[in-house]
């Protein structure tokens, strides 16, 4: 997959997530809502994990994601 559209879909995935915050959804469900193939959402939906943008709950087949609420109030107080 090419580096732009790799960023495309990440940003198509974060702002999914962003509006839907309380969704918990794996990579097979996240293809069929997004129209994209599994295999490459597995791909970003990691990347996402591992910038926190995501949490991921479970391994492989099983994974779930969820969206990390940023803690927007505590940074605003401090």
């Amino acid at each position: 997959m090419s580096t732009v559209r790799l960023l495309d879909l990440q940003m198509e995935c974060s702002l999914y997530f962003e509006e839907n915050p309380y969704t918990i959804e794996n990579g097979k469900g996240m293809a069929l809502r997004l129209g994209r193939t599994e295999e490459d959402l597995k791909l970003v939906l990691d990347k996402l994990s591992v910038l926190t943008i995501l949490i991921k709950v479970g391994d492989g087949e099983q994974a779930y994601y969820r969206y990390n609420q940023p803690d927007v109030l505590h940074k605003v107080i401090l």
